[in-house]
């Protein structure tokens, strides 16, 4: 993996959701491996990102919901990372017969961590799943099963790795992701069932697929609320995608100034 070059610059500390979850069914035992049960997975490659852009990933697996306080007091940026469909009972619309498998408990987690994090400030990286996350913990909704809603054009469940890059997306030009990739369209992976429908509060659409799909969002009232519906983790051999967790990292370590910590407390 990359490594970060900046010495003697703080690090600050970043909060990574480990969002897929494996039954001890799903589990395959090694020998002289401990024995299957229910796991929590999370790709390196998000890690690997984040240290390469000057942070300290910390992983944070569904915690009780009255451990925020003290989770969010240490960290200086929340990242949501990719992982299953979210429970449409988390906003409020019955389940679509195409839907994938969700995981309740860790969508009560995940959202509560995001709305705790948005009232701090915190600087907040939402990367697929975690696009849709952010949005339904500002109110909004999603398209369970997207192909009922823009066909199968694009194929946004593409089977090529996660290097490669299959459609474009359009950004909005002055935009803060169109501004960090210092572009107006970008090339994209995408691996994702759902997608943005009704748009949360405070959020702006910053990049759509030209199937219409929501492809990035930011918050309108916040430094770092961005949230991209590619797995840019997956890229950041690439300049552009790269700094878009270097800008993540910057507004983390720009938070974590104690001045900065104050008055936000205050």
């Amino acid at each position: 993996p990359p490594r970060w070059s900046g010495a003697g610059v703080p690090r600050p500390m970043i909060a990574v959701t480990t969002s897929e979850v494996r039954t001890s069914e799903t589990v395959r035992a090694t020998p002289q491996g401990e024995p299957p049960q229910h796991e929590m997975a999370l790709g390196l490659k998000y890690l690997y990102a984040i240290e390469a852009a000057g942070g300290i990933p910390v992983v944070v697996p569904p915690l009780l919901v009255d451990s925020l306080d003290s989770l969010l007091s240490r960290v200086a940026g929340v990242c949501l990372s990719g992982g299953p469909d979210l429970d449409p009972e988390s906003y409020g619309e019955r389940r679509h017969a195409r839907i994938g498998p969700t995981e309740s408990q860790l969508d009560v987690f995940e959202l509560a961590l995001t709305r705790a994090a948005d009232v701090r400030h915190l600087p907040i990286l939402g990367i697929c799943r975690g696009l849709q996350v952010l949005n339904v913990a500002r109110g909004g909704t999603l398209h369970q099963h997207l192909p009922d809603v823009v066909g199968s054009r694009i194929n946004h469940r593409q089977g090529e790795p996660g290097e490669q890059l299959t459609h474009w997306v359009a950004l909005a030009p002055l935009s803060r992701v169109s501004q960090i990739l210092a572009r107006r369209r970008t090339k994209v992976n995408s691996f994702h069932h759902q997608a943005v429908a009704t748009l949360g509060n405070g959020l702006l659409v910053t990049g759509r697929a030209s199937d219409g799909t929501v492809e990035s969002l930011e918050a309108s009232d916040r430094e770092f609320v961005l949230g991209v519906q590619w797995h840019a983790e997956c890229l950041i051999d690439r300049s552009a995608q790269a700094a878009l967790f270097r800008e993540f990292v910057d507004a983390a370590r720009r938070f974590d100034k104690p001045a900065a910590r104050s008055s936000r407390a205050a």
